[in-house]
């Protein structure tokens, strides 16, 4: 399958899964799913019920179903998110958290990208051990533990519920500021920004 063939059939399909090089293990599309690059040793060998893809640029693995230029100044990911149809406002990824620090910021920096010009669109990154939950615009999420509140741009937030430490809204977090480090959550807490931000919960079971 090409990447238009695959677009296609998404038609007005809202969720999509991105499967990435760190996941470490097969992973059966549960709905439309793209491998990308080295993501495709991940894929399954035979038929699904659900479409699926494997692309990129092929330097971390192959084959691919749509190889994408090799000499190129954006990532595979960055080209994942630019392409999707705008009716698509909630990904899930899988793989793209861990090995190489200056890669995990830069899938950061892709998709704060990718929420700037999808408002009410929600992106989460699962591996396992620590979950990302990146948003713009409102949202309520069910935190028991520890987490922290990330911004990479100047963010008016507010957050209430059930949490140990609240911003009223009139509160500016700036840019990978220390301030909405290690807040805690007892149940439901209510989110409010202007602009893209990251939860990141620890220790998830």
């Amino acid at each position: 399958m090409k990447w238009p063939e695959f677009l296609a059939l998404l038609d007005r399909r809202t969720s999509v899964r991105l499967v990435g090089p760190m996941l470490g293990a097969a992973h059966a599309p549960v709905g439309p799913t793209i491998y990308v690059d080295g993501g495709t040793k991940f894929k399954p060998s035979g038929p699904s019920p659900f479409p699926f893809i494997s692309l990129g640029d092929g330097d971390s693995g192959g084959p691919l179903d749509e190889l994408l230029p090799v000499e190129k100044d954006y990532s595979d990911l960055a080209f994942v998110l630019r392409e999707l149809p705008r009716h698509v406002d909630h990904l899930s990824l899988f793989g793209f958290l861990g090995g190489r620090r200056d890669h995990e910021l830069a899938n950061f920096g892709e998709v704060h990208q990718f929420l700037r010009v999808r408002r009410q669109a929600r992106v989460d990154f699962l591996d396992g051990r620590l979950a990302v939950v990146a948003f713009s615009g409102s949202l309520d999420l069910d935190v028991r533990g520890v987490f922290s509140l990330l911004v990479f741009e100047s963010t008016a937030v507010s957050l209430s519920g059930l949490c140990k430490y609240k911003l009223d809204g009139s509160v500016m977090l700036e840019p990978a500021s220390s301030h909405g480090l290690s807040n805690e959550g007892f149940g439901v807490v209510s989110l409010q920004t202007n602009k893209p931000a990251f939860i990141f919960l620890n220790e998830v079971s």
